[in-house]
């Protein structure tokens, strides 16, 4: 049954993507999530590669200017690098459906609570109703679950409408230190799985007991000071979680760094800002000259000719 979520015109004409290279590659991607006759028709073939046995298979989706920024200093919102390209046509709205297509065909999305602070109405669900259709048809969840991922809690903020929608199934990955904070804090019903030390600690009755409470808010408690995002995505595999969306940059860019990244969505968006305007990984540890991770184009389109739409394979040394 569809949603009552909030939906957006997205007509294919006014999407209009056009695929101008596509990597042999992708011919051994056998792994085609859901039928869908408007992805076939406005992105073409959408496969992957086979899911891990471990953890689930992770891609992101972000906009760019051409110079590598993410947001506009004096306006920091990162739709605006989008909405912004006063040549891009809809080029945005192309953009933002490519996201939407993404999370179509995933099992959960992973945002950063800052996200949430700065927009009050986010949500990661699906806001084309075709897409949303078309994964209720496929015998998905007609939403994702939704992911906050925080370091200690204090920046979760507990009054956000994500808390209040009865059809987001939510859940917060934290760390040890976080706990006391989001038990105080949290209004709605929930449960905690952990203090999780290892993937050792991982078994079927705490599977049976996800599966028992999807109707609360599930608290996985990972790492002492930190999420330990090996043992979290450890515990997502076993609880049917295969493919992940990642919607935080600053968490995307730690995600690379401990390889558990598999593809760049990248869209870019033909403007420069320059300066101090932030980037991916601004908040992260750069890698070195001698040791670096590489990509693999496997497809590019074009809206027109002042956005493109990148998809990397990333390679790990």
């Amino acid at each position: 049954m569809a949603t009552k979520l909030e939906k957006m015109l997205m007509l294919e004409k006014d999407i209009k993507l056009n695929k101008i290279y596509e990597s042999n590659d992708l011919k051994d991607f056998s792994l085609k999530i859901m039928n869908c006759e408007k992805i076939n028709k406005v992105y073409g073939n959408l496969t992957f590669e086979k899911a891990h046995e471990d953890r689930p298979y992770t891609f992101t989706s972000l906009v760019t200017s051409i110079d590598g920024r993410i947001a506009f200093s004096d306006a920091p919102q990162g739709p605006l690098i989008s909405r912004k390209n006063n040549y891009a046509g809809n080029g945005g709205l192309a953009d933002w459906w490519i996201l939407n297509m993404l999370r179509s065909v995933c099992d959960a999305v992973i945002l950063g609570a800052g996200t949430m602070k700065a927009e009050s109405d986010y949500t990661c669900h699906v806001f084309d109703q075709d897409l949303e259709n078309a994964r209720i048809k496929n015998n998905l969840n007609p939403v994702p679950w939704n992911i906050i991922t925080s370091i200690d809690g204090k920046d979760i903020p507990f009054d956000h409408r994500m808390f209040k929608e009865s059809e987001i199934p939510l859940i917060i990955s934290s760390s040890s230190k976080a706990l006391n904070h989001i038990k105080e804090n949290i209004n709605n019903d929930y449960i905690v799985i952990g203090p999780l030390n290892s993937k050792e600690d991982i078994n079927n009755t705490l599977i049976e007991k996800m599966n028992n409470s999807k109707n609360k808010v599930i608290i996985i408690i990972t790492g002492k000071n930190a999420p330990d995002s090996h043992v979290l995505f450890y515990l997502l595999k076993k609880f049917g979680i295969d493919r992940l969306l990642i919607e935080t940059p600053s968490y995307m860019h730690y995600l690379v760094s401990e390889k558990l990244m598999d593809e760049l969505f990248f869209n870019y968006s033909c403007l420069y800002i320059g300066g101090k305007a932030l980037t991916i990984g601004q908040y992260g540890k750069e890698f070195t000259s001698e040791c670096h991770p590489h990509t693999k184009m496997l497809s590019i389109h074009s809206h027109n000719d002042h956005f493109f739409y990148f998809r990397h394979r990333l390679i790990y040394n």
